[in-house]
C-alpha cells in the first residue's frame, strides 16, 4: 500500500527545521511500509520491561524524541511525587546499542532541566543493567534509567525505568507517564535548558560495591581452594557484560576464554546476528570456542547482561540448558549450601512468575520448606512483592523465570546475569570435582522429583501486527475453549486476563493437562510476538518431550499457526 505523503504528522515531521538530521536522511528514504509503521501504526507504549521498538522516525519509531518525551513526563512525576529529594536524583545508565550513549546523556540533561540530579556513570561508558538497579539502591535515588532494548535485535533500542528499590517501576506508575506522553504534542520543537552543576558521576565505590556484592554469592571463598580446573568460554555478545563477567570469574580463580568476536562493543552484533541467549545463532561462534579449547562450560551473558544462558559439556558433546532447568539447578545449589551452613533464613522465600516450570518451586518448598511466590511475566513483579517482604514476614532467598532471568541477590531488584554467571561456575566447578557435570545435576534432580521437559515456542510478528494476528488469535483461543489436546484432558483453565493470585489483569491463558502437564499462550509485553510456554511431565525426559511435541503439533493446527 502507497504511503499519504500528505498525512499530517508525516508532514509535522519532515518540514521541521529542527529535525534531527539522522532522523530526516531515513524519512527520506524510507519505504511506503516503513512510513506506514512509523506514522500510522501504534505509538510506542510502556510493556513488560519498559518502552522497546524499532530505532527510526516518527511515533512508531524508537528516537531520541520519544526518549525526551518519556523523560519530559517521568521527571514531571517525580517533581509530583518526591519534591523534597529532587537532589537524591536519578541513575542513568546504557547498554551497547545504536545511538544508546547519546540518549542517556540526553535523559541526564533532560532531568538536570527539571532540577533533577542525574548520575552518569564515568564518561557516560556502558552499563549492566543490573549495576543500574543496584546503584539506584546504593545511592538512595529517587529511582533509575536504563536506555536498553536487553536482548532483542540490532535494530531495537528501549527506555526501562526504576523505583527507588531498584525495582521496575509499576504500572500505576507507568500509566501517569503514558498519560502525560499523549499529552506532550509538540516534542519536535521543545527544548530544554542543561542544568551542568545537577549531572554527576557515578562514584567509583558504588560499582566496587556491586562486584563485592557478586563475589559473596560463592560459598568456596577460601584463598587455599584452587578453582582454575574449570575452564569456561565466556561470550558478552558485544554487549555490557564484557567488563565485568569474565573479570570477577578470573579473580575467583577460574580459567576463562573470552570469546573475541564478542568481546568488543558491537552495535550491529554481526558476528552474534540474534544476541538472545535463547536462541541459537549467538551460540555459533561460542559452541566452536567450547569444542576447540576443551571447556566445561560456555556462559553467555545477553547485551544488558540481565540474562545468562550456559552449555555444559557432557559425555562429550556441549548441552545448552534453557532457563526452566538452569533455575533448578541454581536454586538447589544455593538453598543446600545456605543449609549446610546453617543460613537458611526464617520465613525464607522464592519468587517465580506464572510462566516458568514448576519444578523449581517444588525443590524450594518440598526439600527447603521455602514459600513460593507466584507472579506475572517480568521482575518489577517480581520486585513488587519482595518489597512487601517486611509486612509479609518473609526473607528473600530466589527469584527467577524461564527466559533466562536470575536474582540471586535482592540488593540488585532486576534480573542479573553476572549473579548467575558466578554462582553456577561454582556449582560447575564443585561437581566437576565429584566426576559428574551440571546435567548430572539435573538429572539427579529429576530422579528425585520428576522429569520434567520444556519448550518455549515464539510466534514473531512485525509491529503493527499486533492488533491484526495477535489478539484475534487470543480471542479465539477464549471463545472457543480446548477440552482435550494431544489425547490430554484439559482439566482447568486459568485465565488472567482480570487478575489472579493477587496479580492485576494479564493477557495470559494457562491450560493444565490431566497428567500434571500444562502450557500457556501470552502475548510478550516488550515485544511483537506471541510466547507459547510448554511443561511436559513424565518418567523420563524422552517421554516428556514425546508428549509437548504431540501438543504443540496440535495446537498449531487448532490456531492455524
Amino acid at each position: 500500500m502507497v504511503f499519504d505523503k500528505s498525512n499530517k504528522v508525516y508532514g509535522e515531521w519532515i518540514n521541521n527545521h529542527k529535525l534531527d538530521d539522522e532522523l530526516r536522511n531515513l524519512l527520506e528514504n524510507a519505504s511506503d511500509e516503513e512510513l506506514h509503521a512509523a506514522f500510522e501504526g501504534i505509538e510506542l507504549e510502556f510493556g513488560t520491561a519498559g518502552i522497546r521498538g524499532v530505532l527510526g522516525a516518527g511515533p512508531g519509531r524508537f528516537n531520541v524524541y520519544t526518549v525526551k518525551k518519556v523523560t519530559i513526563a517521568f521527571a514531571e512525576l517525580l517533581k509530583s511525587n518526591y519534591p523534597n529529594r529532587l537532589n537524591d536524583g536519578i541513575v542513568v545508565g546504557h547498554d551497547n546499542r545504536h545511538n544508546s550513549k547519546v540518549f542517556a546523556k540526553v535523559v541526564a540533561e533532560v532531568l538536570s532541566s527539571f532540577g533533577i540530579k542525574a548520575y552518569l556513570f564515568k564518561n557516560n561508558e556502558m552499563m549492566p543493567t543490573p549495576v543500574v538497579s543496584y546503584a539506584t539502591k546504593a545511592l538512595n535515588c529517587i529511582g533509575g534509567i536504563v536506555i536498553t532494548a536487553s536482548h532483542n535485535p540490532s535494530e531495537y533500542n528501549g527506555y526501562k525505568i526504576y523505583d527507588s528499590y531498584g525495582c521496575q517501576l509499576q504500572d500505576e506508575q507507568t500509566a501517569v507517564i503514558a498519560k502525560r506522553m499523549d499529552e506532550i504534542t509538540d516534542i519536535l520543537n521543545w527544548d530544554y535548558e542543561v542544568n551542568n552543576s545537577l549531572i554527576e558521576v557515578v562514584n567509583q565505590e558504588v560499582i566496587n560495591g556491586y562486584v563485592g556484592m557478586i563475589k559473596n554469592l560463592e560459598f568456596y571463598k577460601d584463598e587455599q581452594i584452587s578453582k582454575n580446573d574449570l575452564k569456561i568460554i565466556f561470550s558478552a555478545v558485544n554487549g555490557t557484560g564484557t567488563k565485568f563477567t569474565p573479570k570477577i570469574l578470573r579473580e575467583s580463580g577460574y580459567d576463562v576464554i573470552e570469546v573475541e568476536e564478542h568481546a568488543f562493543e558491537d552495535e550491529t552484533f554481526k558476528n552474534v546476528v540474534n544476541p538472545n541467549p535463547e536462541f541459537d545463532p549467538a551460540w555459533k561462534i561460542p559452541l566452536e570456542y567450547g569444542v576447540k579449547h576443551d571447556a566445561d562450560i560456555i556462559i553467555m551473558n545477553d547485551p544488558d547482561a540481565d540474562r545468562f544462558g550456559m552449555a555444559i559439556k557432557h559425555n562429550g558433546e556441549f548441552i545448552r540448558l534453557d532457563g526452566n532447568q538452569t533455575g533448578p539447578i541454581l536454586i538447589d545449589w544455593k538453598l543446600s549450601n545456605l543449609k549446610r551452613l546453617n543460613k537458611v533464613p526464617q520465613n525464607p522465600a522464592l519468587y517465580s512468575s506464572f510462566v516458568t516450570s514448576d519444578l523449581g518451586d517444588r525443590i524450594a518448598h518440598e526439600k527447603y520448606g521455602v514459600n513460593i511466590v507466584k507472579t506475572l511475566t517480568g521482575f518489577k513483579w517480581m520486585g513488587r512483592e519482595i518489597a512487601k517482604e517486611v509486612d509479609n514476614g518473609l526473607n528473600f532467598v530466589f527469584a527467577y523465570e524461564e527466559s533466562y532471568g536470575y536474582v540471586i541477590d535482592d540488593s540488585a531488584r532486576d534480573k542479573d546475569g553476572i549473579q548467575a554467571s558466578i554462582l553456577i561456575a561454582e556449582a560447575a566447578w564443585f561437581y566437576k570435582k565429584q566426576n559428574k557435570t551440571l546435567v548430572n545435576y539435573l538429572e539427579d534432580l529429576f530422579r528425585e522429583m520428576g522429569a520434567y521437559y520444556t519448550f518455549t515456542l515464539n510466534l514473531n510478528f512485525k509491529p503493527e501486527e499486533k492488533k491484526l494476528k495477535i489478539e484475534p488469535l487470543m480471542k479465539s483461543l477464549r471463545s472457543t475453549p480446548l477440552t482435550q489436546i494431544a489425547g490430554l484432558k484439559v482439566v482447568n483453565i486459568e485465565d488472567y486476563i482480570d487478575g489472579m493470585y493477587n496479580m492485576p489483569g494479564q493477557d495470559l491463558l494457562k491450560f493444565y493437562l490431566e497428567d500434571k502437564s500444562w502450557f500457556a499462550v501470552r502475548p510478550s509485553g516488550t515485544e511483537p510476538k506471541l510466547k507459547i510456554y510448554f511443561i511436559g511431565v513424565g518418567e523420563n525426559v524422552e517421554v516428556a518431550k514425546v508428549k509437548v511435541d504431540k501438543i504443540i503439533e496440535e495446537l498449531k493446527m487448532k490456531m492455524n499457526i
